[in-house]
């Protein structure tokens, strides 16, 4: 399967092993979304198919922490461990359980336990007589007592036909299901905490982010234009490639600013920052908008006024922080790297020109009336015609 002198990590599937007929589809997509993901960033790896597992080859010891890193971002993977192999003897795992637990506990205090299991019921002995063989073992070898129901560290043992696999401790995965496999969604990114938040919630339930990004110099400066890639490009790592569109959004503003009431302001905006994205979306054949609101988090994010924002889109929109809080979002910030960025001064298109008090429920005839001022399918038009897409690399 692999060099025996490289190191070996395992990585384990969740849901996946729901999916009966359509199994092999899901796999081979996180086996090419993890190898993507592994060659972006370190040479002499490689990403080997096993049954309920993914195997990668890392050529370079110094790699391991790295790898280890990234397999565990790559959504559709429960965990990752970095294993020993050996021979699917008793004798042999014997050996490499006391040689592992030698490097990794020594000078350990407190309990243990062994968590082994074979895979093949042809193997002449059973889990039963593996965990007793490398129990007694190991407690004759370091004096540690056995705890099976809370210890403090645990062996890992997994036997094959062909060959064991042993680790002592391995790192959460992202879970949920491999980028690419539940279609394609236009997410909307600002430079904020919750927008990238929101997108890499949808890439966890498999969907590849294409990303539109509203521009509206001179009022917003290129900096905002940057941290915005920079936060597309933390995402692009679980998809090995992300489209950022970026859409001029002036003059729609403008002529908002300078025809409608002012009380009514970022609903206006939304509404036609959606249907912006909503045509982009139709054109580059994806099946959803993605977006960071949170249900009543500003006055835009009311009930009321998100069934006024998603009355104007022919698809589906994805907000997949809706019922969380502020402090959830920082939270899952810190988690996935995107924090330190969205935390960075920018400027906010929907900040600009903004009254005391914006109104929280809107209605569909007070909307069409204010619409009605402006020209709205030439400004979409304009606006999506204008679109600049950039290809950004992780």
């Amino acid at each position: 399967m692999s060099d025996p002198d490289e190191a070996l990590l395992m990585a384990r599937v969740g849901e996946l092993w729901l999916k009966g007929r359509n199994r092999d589809h899901f796999v081979r997509a996180l086996h090419d979304n993890l190898q993507t993901a592994l060659s972006a960033a370190l040479s002499h790896v490689q990403v080997m198919a096993g049954r309920g597992r993914l195997y990668v080859g890392v050529g370079r010891a110094e790699d391991v922490p790295r790898a280890l890193a990234i397999c565990a971002d790559v959504p559709g993977l429960v965990d990752v461990a970095r294993v020993e192999r050996c021979p699917p003897t008793l004798d042999a795992i014997e050996a490499a359980a006391l040689a592992l637990v030698e490097a990794r506990w020594a000078g350990a205090t407190g309990s243990f336990a062994i968590d082994g299991r074979r895979t093949q019921k042809t193997l002449p002995f059973s889990s039963s007589d593996l965990n007793r063989r490398v129990g007694a073992a190991v407690l004759a070898a370091t004096g540690l007592r056995v705890d099976l129901s809370r210890p403090d560290r645990t062996l890992s043992v997994e036997v094959g036909p062909r060959r064991a696999h042993l680790w002592t401790a391995a790192c959460p995965g992202a879970g949920g299901l491999p980028v690419g496999t539940a279609g394609g969604a236009l997410l909307m990114l600002s430079g904020g905490i919750d927008s990238p938040v929101a997108g890499y919630l949808a890439q966890k339930r498999g969907c590849r982010l294409e990303a539109v990004y509203f521009h509206s110099p001179p009022f917003v400066g290129e900096a905002t234009r940057a941290k915005v890639q920079a936060l597309a490009r933390r995402l692009a790592a679980r998809q090995g490639r992300l489209t950022l569109h970026v859409a001029p959004f002036t003059d729609p503003q403008l002529a908002i600013r300078d025809h409608c009431d002012r009380r009514m302001a970022v609903l206006l905006y939304r509404r036609m920052m959606y249907r912006i994205a909503d045509r982009l979306a139709g054109r580059r054949g994806l099946d959803a908008l993605c977006t960071g609101e949170m249900l009543g988090q500003v006055a835009s994010q009311t009930m009321a006024n998100l069934t006024l924002v998603d009355a104007v889109c022919d698809r589906l929109v994805l907000r997949p922080l809706l019922t969380h809080d502020k402090q959830e979002s920082v939270a899952l910030a810190r988690r996935i790297g995107t924090y330190e960025t969205s935390i960075l001064p920018h400027d906010d298109c929907c900040a600009l020109f903004l009254p005391d008090h914006p109104v929280t429920r809107g209605t569909a005839p007070l909307m069409r009336g204010q619409e009605s001022r402006i020209d709205v399918d030439a400004l979409v038009e304009q606006a999506a015609q204008g679109v600049e897409s950039v290809e950004i690399e992780p």
